[in-house]
């Protein structure tokens, strides 16, 4: 028995790290106000003209945003945490570059002045994916875009967009490889009661 329960938690722990390996999440945390986002393994953050992705930190109170989760701010423009991304005052479009260009679904979370827009690429500069929402400035949550590659095909960029550059996004999700390994909730759960099962087995003997 105490052989087919270690068999077990060993074959869930396996499961989960392998389902989880490629998935990512980018809630820009780590930036700096003002500054140019760069430096994220596995994705490239690229200006398009003069369009330059740069974080914004609502705790300076210069920005017309609002902490959805850390209640703060009155402003039109809802995000999670402190820190989001954008594109300054310079342009309406921006591109999310995967370095490995095998991406196979892509998320972010939008607060947008107009409607917003998701399109993803293959290599080939082709687009193989899109999704699009509504205007949602000032609601109780973030808008949530997301696209999957049709089968076999793969994402190379995303390139994202209003008709102003009235928009804010955070909480950017993928499966991309090499961006960056964040197990969800339930992997994290799973992954922990099969180690306890394996120490409970082993004090056991």
């Amino acid at each position: 028995m105490k052989k087919l329960l270690v068999s077990f938690a060993t074959a869930v722990m396996v499961f989960c790290l392998t389902a989880s390996s490629y998935a990512f999440l980018i809630d820009f945390e780590n930036g700096v106000e003002g500054q140019a986002i760069v430096g994220i393994p596995g994705v490239t953050f690229t200006q398009l003209g003069q369009n330059t992705w740069r974080y914004g930190d609502s705790r300076t109170g210069s920005y017309n945003t609002r902490s959805i989760d850390l209640g703060y701010g009155s402003g039109s423009y809802q995000h999670y945490g402190n820190l989001w991304a954008w594109l300054g005052v310079s342009g309406p479009a921006g591109k999310i570059d995967f370095t490995n260009n095998d991406g196979t679904w892509f998320q972010t979370g939008y607060a947008s002045y107009g409607p917003f827009y998701i399109e993803g690429y293959n290599s080939s500069d082709v687009l193989i994916a899109s999704a699009s929402g509504s205007a949602n400035a000032g609601q109780a949550d973030m808008g949530w875009l997301n696209i999957t590659a049709p089968e076999g095909q793969y994402f190379d960029y995303v390139i994202v967009h209003d008709s102003g550059n009235y928009f804010l996004l955070d909480q950017m999700s993928g499966d991309a490889s090499g961006v960056g390994v964040v197990p969800e909730p339930t992997t994290i759960s799973l992954l922990g009661f099969g180690l306890l099962g394996l120490l409970g087995l082993r004090k056991k003997k």
